[in-house]
């Protein structure tokens, strides 16, 4: 998914893994890259005068952000995989193989997509996390190959489990509903103040 709210893509309603980025190289003034803790997303901006090429998981091109719009590889198996939380299908005509065929997707200079690669695909939890989930794990280092220009480099990253941040997922929804809790309880004395009045 591009430039739109990707799916949770990790394991459980409220997760326990958190994704890093922690490096991205070449160092390219107007380059960055950033994901949110959570790892739905990977976001990449580019305002400098060189097009960065993101690659898919075949080393074919992916993306390519540019300051003056994004275009998609509409040929890369990465653009349907990436389409959902779990393992997209893939049409016939997508080979990483063949010659890019480019679609521009937005005049920005952000890329925003769900990728596989940052976060947790398990269907169980990760075996040191079976054998200790009361304590941190590291779960792997992630890499995803970018071109810079002609240069090439990788976005790099960190998955890690944290049992200590389990509870605080539920916080911002427990603040809700103790809002809405709230709110209902001053309509509930309103009500029954004015009944009192009423009866007086």
């Amino acid at each position: 998914m591009i430039l739109g709210t990707a799916l949770p893509a990790y394991a459980g309603t409220f997760s326990t893994y958190r994704t890093a980025v922690t490096g991205l190289r070449p160092g390219t003034a107007g380059v960055t890259a950033t994901s949110p803790t959570n790892g739905e997303a990977i976001t990449v901006s580019n305002t400098s005068a060189a097009p960065v090429i993101v690659e898919g998981y075949q080393g074919e091109p992916y993306l390519k952000v540019t300051s003056a719009g994004v275009w998609q590889n509409d040929r890369s198996p990465a653009v349907y995989l990436n389409k959902e939380q779990t393992i997209g299908s893939i049409p016939d005509d997508a080979n990483a193989r063949q010659p890019p065929h480019w679609t521009q997707v937005s005049d920005g200079h952000r890329a925003q997509w769900h990728d596989h690669r940052i976060h947790w695909m398990g269907a169980v939890e990760p075996p040191a996390v079976t054998a200790d989930p009361g304590e941190p794990h590291l779960i792997n280092t992630w890499h995803i190959p970018i071109l810079v220009g002609a240069t090439k480099g990788e976005i790099t990253g960190t998955l890690r489990y944290e049992p200590s941040s389990h509870w605080g997922d539920y916080l911002p929804y427990a603040a809700v509903g103790l809002g809405v809790l709230v709110v209902v309880a001053v309509q509930v004395l309103v009500v029954r103040r004015r009944r009192t009045v009423r009866q007086e």
